[in-house]
């Protein structure tokens, strides 16, 4: 670890030594008429391999400047803007600095229709585009490592986008969408020398409703692909296999037919895979294998454990003419999952403290479809509709069993095992439709409908043994049968005016129905130390809630000066909700009215917004019977009818350029009511009480900053230093054997990377974690709630060589020093390698070693109330593994 130290400040006082011979240049873009010019693209090439230095774009008065420019060598400059001719000049910087003056461009001529050489970065209308001949990746690098490569852009290690401090929310190929629930499908598996130009834009889709705030609007990007591509088919093919029985295998097959682009997939593996990525060391320490989240839809989602994903889907885009655009998306998954977890806890009631230990073990089998589809279609160049249906089907099998005992230190209170048996079934669908027509271009309407739908049934079984030390019969024996199936459906309908008639102020004017509705319908059979099967119905838990809500609102968008933006919005809602509770044959009926006003004011890069929300009750919290049959535990009776009205202040700042990307803010969330628990812990028995009750007010609130800093020295070495904070805090209520108490858990994470590359053939990255959480109390001097505090590091590296003579390395090490207990911390040693060699033809064969050392673990430790708990859970560890890609290319000429 002191190596690891003493190697990162080697690094950071390098960076002075190669960094010496700096200087700035200045300069301001003016029209052929004299006049400034505003977003014009300045960029800076080295002339050797016309790689990109830097790039910004002129400010209002047609100013730009660069800092921390190569000085004493020769530099390119040029200049494009949309209304101009492109501008070039050769420059060095002497004595620190260079001052272009004022640059003219010339009027681009009317009869100027071809361009034959683009730009490296230029502004086209309000789309950026980078032309990526100017930027150098490795062979067979893929979409994301030309992204990188791009000043502006950021990339995580997790594979998310960022531009001007916000996420990159699709990814689009010639315009179409590209499998667009998961950007790195595209960004990971597409080969980065298809790509002729990549666009960054801010996406407002078909509609021609005004935007003044251009800031809300999603990213998108999108890669135009080389014009040899047009008709191609291309992509690649993989397979690995290794110790411990670990396997992986897949293949992307798309071709592209000019207004028609299909793709298919395929994929296998028992290692966790996140989604179809074969860059398994993309995250410090490969903990992105096994103690962090996957992202849905194309791939595994395994929280943790060990699965077995395959799954077969197809992506086709086709348009026909320029007015009807068809996207279907379908996957079929197949889902095997193992899970094991360990668990302990302490926690005190009337000052005797009881221990707890539990083993859980599942398997859990799964079949799943996902169906997307979108239809749009151009009525008129003033009126388009579009259609988003989402079909989503699920077969769960789960089979698990499990084994607790409770304890204090002179007694034995109670031991139980269980085995469980269960079979759920799951259908959703949705869609969104929305109209639109615009009568001129101050008068515009629209109609959106959205529907969702869901059924969820479930049947299980149970055997649980239960003994009970300080009780007259000690042993039971309790055999379960529970089914329930649980219906939703929620309907939105909304009809919308945007009218601008007054310059500089917007307003819409809407009205919305909304209808939803839930039931729950369970049936229950038990059988108590085998007496005989009985109809529990009075344990069943029926119910069923529906509500609907009439909302009229009215937003004005006022834009007082430049740079300001000001949206106040009033909405009214009138509120019926209908509870029919079955067991009790009991109905409530509530009718209410809510005014929520809304005000967002942004002034350049800094925002500030309050609005008020109204939130449903939550079902999950009604219990219309009481349940005592399991001896362990029961369940009272709970009515929680109330609409929870919530408040939320949220602060922003950002200031964004080619070497600097800086990202504040935080955010207060206030709830006048919200949900605590109710429990009671018998100290002789341990026989457990609860019950959800509507509980007081509470904050939540949250603080983030994001900074990184990047620039070059020379030619050859690029380095950046980003730094990510975030302190939180959250509230909570519970009542524990009769005393009152409100949790607050406050935490701060810290976490700080550094990267070194030099000519792109060789990256270094040193990172350092810190997490710190803190629980406190309101019930003060009580000795059953003790306050607690805990705190984990990580430090890491990662080893990147690029091909050289055809091999590569990427290695990582993490070094982990957090819980290893309820009481005890150890450090965890977390090390992979991969060694690949590219062929002439850009397959490769790769050999991995995944957990090394094998010490790759996922603990936890947290406390709550008069709780303090640590948990273990299965996951992968050491394989080595040998594997073969195979990328192709296959281009019809005419």
């Amino acid at each position: 670890m002191k190596i690891l130290f003493i190697f990162y400040f080697l690094l950071l006082f390098t960076i002075p030594a190669l960094s010496q011979t700096k200087g700035k240049a200045n300069g301001t873009i003016l029209s052929q008429a004299g006049e400034p010019l505003e977003k014009a693209t300045v960029t800076v090439l080295a002339p050797k391999d016309s790689a990109v230095i830097s790039y910004l774009l002129t400010d209002a008065k047609g100013n730009f400047e660069f800092f921390r420019l190569p000085a004493e060598t020769r530099l390119i400059l040029i200049v494009s803007h949309i209304n101009a001719s492109p501008y070039s000049q050769d420059f060095s910087i002497h004595n620190g600095s260079h001052n272009f003056g004022q640059l003219k461009l010339a009027a681009k001529s009317l009869d100027e229709v071809v361009v034959n050489v683009l730009p490296p970065v230029r502004m086209n209308k309000d789309t950026l585009e980078y032309n990526t001949s100017f930027f150098k990746t490795r062979p067979n690098a893929n979409v994301e490592e030309l992204i990188k490569q791009l000043p502006g852009l950021q990339v995580n290690m997790d594979g998310t986008i960022y531009y001007q401090g916000k996420e990159v929310s699709k990814v689009k190929v010639n315009d179409k969408d590209f499998f667009s629930t998961d950007v790195r499908i595209a960004t990971r598996n597409l080969d980065a020398s298809l790509i002729k130009t990549v666009q960054v834009y801010r996406d407002k889709g078909e509609s021609k409703i005004n935007v003044e705030d251009e800031d809300r609007l999603p990213i998108t990007i999108n890669l135009k692909v080389k014009k040899e591509f047009l008709k191609a088919s291309f992509g690649k093919a993989y397979g690995s296999a290794g110790t411990r029985g670990h396997y992986e295998a897949g293949a992307l097959f798309n071709t592209f037919r000019d207004t028609l682009q299909l793709s298919f997939l395929a994929f296998g593996n028992n290692v966790n895979r996140q989604s179809f990525d074969y860059n398994e060391l993309n995250q410090q320490g490969g903990l992105g294998r096994a103690e962090s989240y996957g992202f849905d839809s194309f791939g595994g989602r395994n929280y943790s454990g060990k699965a077995n994903d395959v799954g077969i889907g197809f992506n086709l885009n086709n348009d026909w003419g320029k007015k009807t655009k068809l996207n279907i998306m379908y996957m079929l998954k197949h889902n095997n999952t193992e899970n094991a977890n360990q668990s302990s806890n302490i926690a005190k009631f009337d000052s005797i403290e009881q221990f707890n230990n539990s083993n859980y073990e599942e398997r859990k089998k799964r079949l799943g479809h996902d169906l997307k589809s979108l239809f749009r279609h151009r009525l008129d160049t003033t009126a388009y509709l579009e259609f988003k249906p989402s079909i989503r089907i699920n077969s769960d099998h789960n089979d698990s069993k499990s084994f607790s005992k409770t304890d204090t230190q002179q007694d034995s209170i109670n031991r139980s095992q269980t085995r469980g048996d269960s079979k759920q079934a799951q259908f959703n669908y949705s869609h969104n439709f929305y109209i639109e027509k615009q009568f001129n271009k101050k008068h515009s309407l629209s109609f959106r409908n959205e529907i969702n739908y869901s059924n969820n049934d479930v049947d299980g079984t149970n055997e649980q043994l239960s003994e009970i030390y300080n009780n007259p019969n000690p042993r039971t024996l309790l055999w379960t049968n529970e089914g329930s199936v649980t219906k939703s459906r929620a309907i939105n309908s909304t009809i919308s005016y945007f009218n601008k008639t007054v310059k500089k102020l917007d307003f819409n004017l809407f009205f919305s129905l909304n209808k939803n509705s839930r039931s729950q319908t369970e049936t229950f059979y038990f059988d108590r130390n085998n007496s005989g099967k009985t109809h529990g119905n009075d344990l069943e838990n029926n119910f069923d809630y529906n509500y609907q809500e009439y909302v009229t609102g009215l937003k004005l968008y006022w834009k007082p000066v430049k740079d300001m933006f000001i949206d106040i919005g009033t909405t009214y809602a009138i509120k019926d909700d209908h509870f029919n509770l079955k067991q009790l044959n009991e109905e409530k009926k509530f009718k209410n009215g809510y005014w929520l006003p809304n005000v967002s004011v942004r002034y350049k890069n800094l925002s500030l917004s309050w609005q008020k929300n109204i939130q449903s009750p939550a079902t999950n919290g009604i219990r219309t019977v009481e349940n005592d049959l399991n001896p362990l535990q029961t369940r009272l009776k709970a009515f929680i009818f109330d609409n929870i009205e919530t408040q939320q202040v949220s602060v922003s700042f950002y200031a964004y350029n080619a070497k600097i990307q800086f990202n504040t803010g935080g955010n207060i969330n206030y709830q006048e009511r919200s949900i605590g628990t109710r429990s009671w812990r018998d100290a002789k028995n341990g026989h457990y009480t609860v019950q959800s009750y509507l509980a007081g007010s509470r904050y939540n609130s949250s603080l983030y900053s994001f900074l990184r800093y990047s620039f070059k020295s020379g030619e050859n070495w690029n380095f950046y230093l980003s730094q990510t904070s975030t302190a939180y805090n959250f509230e909570n209520y519970s009542t524990i054997n009769d005393i009152a108490n409100k949790s607050n858990n406050v935490g701060i994470d810290l976490s700080q990377e550094f990267s070194i590359t030099w000519r792109n053939l060789i990256g270094i990255q040193p990172k350092y974690t810190y997490n710190r959480n803190k629980n406190l109390n309101s019930a003060k001097n009580h000795p059953d709630f003790a306050e607690t505090a805990y705190s984990t590091h990580q430090i890491g590296m990662g080893l990147n060589i690029n091909p050289i003579k055809g091999f590569s390395l990427e290695s990582t090490y993490s070094l982990d020093n957090r819980a290893s207990g309820l009481n005890g911390r150890k450090n965890y040693h977390i090390l992979n390698a991969s060694m690949y060699y590219t062929f002439k033809n850009k397959s490769q064969v790769k050999l991995t070693g995944f957990d090394i050392l094998n010490q790759n673990t996922q603990n936890y430790w947290g406390s709550q109330g008069n709780m303090t708990y640590f948990g273990s859970s299965m996951t992968l560890k050491q394989y080595f593994m040998l594997g073969y890609i195979h990328k192709f290319n296959m281009i019809k000429t005419k």
